[in-house]
């Protein structure tokens, strides 16, 4: 999936190579070791330009706080797919 978004207010796109919801513990037993672990939620993508070409001078701008928005924007975007289905 490819979405519209910016880093440091330059638009741009981003490309969604892998995605994982989080997925919590489940018991599948009573005895030991009858369970799975949870999984962590997993979030890759590619920096492209608005021409869908790679940008790796955008990557600079990267830090924790635009990984967790562009997350927070793809997830919304899964959501609208969800509840409007096309």
């Amino acid at each position: 999936m490819i979405f519209d978004s910016r880093i440091n207010g330059i638009p741009c796109k981003i490309e969604v190579t892998d995605y994982q919801p989080y997925i919590p513990m489940r018991v599948t037993g009573p005895g030991f070791g009858d369970a799975d672990p949870p999984e962590d939620e997993y979030f890759e993508y590619n920096v492209l330009d608005r021409r869908g070409r790679p940008a790796p001078w955008l990557e600079r701008y990267m830090n924790p706080d635009v990984d967790e928005r562009l997350l927070s924007e793809f997830r919304e975007i899964l959501r609208k797919q969800i509840l409007e289905p096309a």
